[in-house]
């Protein structure tokens, strides 16, 4: 039984707490005595179920396939490559989860290889292309590939993928 099956067990326990809590409270109209443990048992239940929840949440946040597009969308902005150290301190995840999500990602093919630079290993992803984009060779201007200008608005010069 995993971690997760465990607290969604806590879950449907917290769930039976709050509904004595619930008939406790009911009951308490008639016999006021019966309040406290009204309010014991529904606080019982809602701890657990809040804790429960949030294990869970955590979990799921550290799972590989959940932290696969994060790290991804980190890479992007780095132009495809990223470092353990920097997926950690942004997602502040433990080495273990970053070497599973790792794993997981090389299993796949997602990540093409480790490089050493300056005494740190850099991944480069394979999802992350390079931009390519079009290029006045007089102004420098720069254009989107989807344009298709073969001279600049700007200046009148040659525009070439670049």
């Amino acid at each position: 039984m995993g971690m997760k099956t465990f607290y969604y067990i806590l879950i449907a326990i917290s769930v039976i707490f709050i509904l004595f809590g619930l008939l406790f409270l009911i009951a308490a109209m008639q016999n006021p005595d019966r309040m406290h443990v009204a309010m014991i048992s529904g606080f019982i239940g809602s701890a657990m179920a809040y804790f429960s929840f949030l294990a869970i949440s955590r979990i799921n946040y550290n799972s590989p396939q959940n932290l696969e597009p994060l790290i991804f969308k980190i890479a992007k902005k780095n132009g495809g490559y990223f470092s353990a150290e920097q997926i950690m301190a942004k997602l502040g995840v433990t080495e273990k989860v970053f070497t599973a999500a790792l794993d997981h990602m090389l299993s796949k093919g997602s990540v093409v290889s480790g490089e050493d630079r300056d005494g740190t290993m850099v991944y480069r992803t394979a999802a992350v292309s390079l931009e390519v984009k079009r290029k006045c060779e007089f102004c420098g201007a720069e254009y989107n590939v989807r344009d298709s200008i073969t001279s600049c608005p700007g200046c009148g010069g040659n525009v070439k993928m670049g």
